[in-house]
């Protein structure tokens, strides 16, 4: 793939405060890449430093061929959706849609045929003489959606651009964006502390914590073979285990013992000791009460949760531990009761094990990445 945007060793400090550190990422040409993670992560001051609204302290930026290091903001042929949508109040639709095309002294006959371009791909034309405080939420982030496209960016760049919206409408709304960005096939990076939405918009998703990167990857990558215990703990939901290795061959074959069962699991490297053990809730299998095995677990229902498509329980061991497990709620008469005893299928060829502080995956994982 071509590759669009090119940042490298990039920091930027606050004081003393090391808000970005370090960060390397290829964007390719025509992606819809997401900076994900907590708030304070540094994912906004990433973004606004490729706006160039603000200055990096260490490293470059390449758009293409170009380093933007010392371009202004103006310069970068940018389009920015912001998370509080800042659009004009004393301006119609129309006109707060026309204000960037102005500004760059575009003809008015041409202003007129991208304005109704923009104005249709967001379907806002039959509201294009109405007052931003006459639109609901959702249509005054179409505006602001419409007004960064019709400049014809050679970026995209949105900032946690639905937060402001109802649930319902941010499914709705994130849709749109996704069509939208592929079919204008518009470079786009999206930051964003919502996983789900993250999962569903992007091609490629960078995690951060603390100002700094802790996987990039689609999002099947991320969410199935995650690189450290922050990155399974943030995406989705997980259930921790303590586990030991133990037995290692010259092949790296060995053995995992999880609440006194043990696994049989394959190495990347030959460790032994403590480990953490890590398997997502619709992973983990529940069973009848009278099936055998030697790597089930027995366990008892004490929450159940029903959520419509799927129940989510949670099953407490005899050690006193508790995991979740998901369910679809294929029928009523086979939902799970409080106090049910069930038989637990920890599925280890799921599961991913990391070292004792969470920092290192230790297991071979299937191959995902085709």
């Amino acid at each position: 793939m071509e590759e669009h945007i090119k940042i490298q060793n990039v920091s930027k400090y606050f004081g003393e405060n090391k808000a970005i550190d370090n960060i390397n990422i290829t964007i390719n040409k025509g992606e819809f890449f997401t900076l994900l993670g907590p708030s304070g992560c540094g994912k906004t001051t990433l973004l606004r430093t490729l706006a160039g609204f603000y200055q990096q302290d260490e490293g470059d930026v390449h758009f293409g061929d170009t380093l933007i290091n010392d371009v202004p903001a103006h310069k970068r042929n940018i389009g920015m959706v912001f998370q509080n949508y800042a659009i004009f109040p004393h301006l119609t639709v129309g006109e707060n849609i026309a204000y960037g095309l102005k500004a760059r002294k575009v003809n008015k006959e041409e202003i007129k045929v991208r304005s109704k371009e923009a104005l249709d791909m967001v379907e806002l034309t039959h509201l294009q003489d109405r007052q931003p405080s006459q639109l609901s939420g959702g249509q005054q982030q179409r505006v602001a959606l419409a007004r960064a496209i019709v400049i014809h960016p050679g970026l995209l760049l949105m900032d946690e651009p639905l937060s402001n919206l109802d649930a319902k409408l941010r499914v709705k709304m994130r849709e749109d964006i996704k069509q939208l960005q592929k079919s204008l096939n518009i470079t786009t990076i999206y930051v964003t502390h919502d996983q789900e939405e993250a999962l569903a918009v992007s091609d490629r998703i960078a995690v951060m914590k603390d100002g700094k990167v802790q996987q990039v990857g689609r999002p099947h990558e991320i969410y199935l073979s995650p690189s450290n215990k922050f990155v399974a703990n943030f995406i989705g939901s997980t259930n921790f285990m303590e586990g030991t290795l133990s037995g290692v061959d010259g092949d790296n074959n060995a053995t995992v013992t999880v609440e006194g069962v043990k696994f049989a699991t394959k190495l990347l490297n030959r460790v032994e000791g403590k480990v953490l053990y890590s398997v997502r809730p619709e992973q983990v299998k529940l069973k009848p009460v009278e099936e055998t095995g030697d790597t089930l677990l027995e366990g008892e229902v004490v929450d159940a949760t029903f959520l419509g498509e799927s129940v989510v329980y949670k099953i407490k061991f005899h050690s006193g531990n508790v995991i979740s497990s998901h369910e679809h709620s294929i029928r009523y008469n086979m939902l799970r009761n409080t106090g049910d005893k069930v038989k637990v299928d920890l599925n280890p060829e799921e599961a991913v094990i990391f070292n004792e502080s969470g920092e290192e995956v230790l297991n071979e994982h299937k191959n995902i990445s085709k």
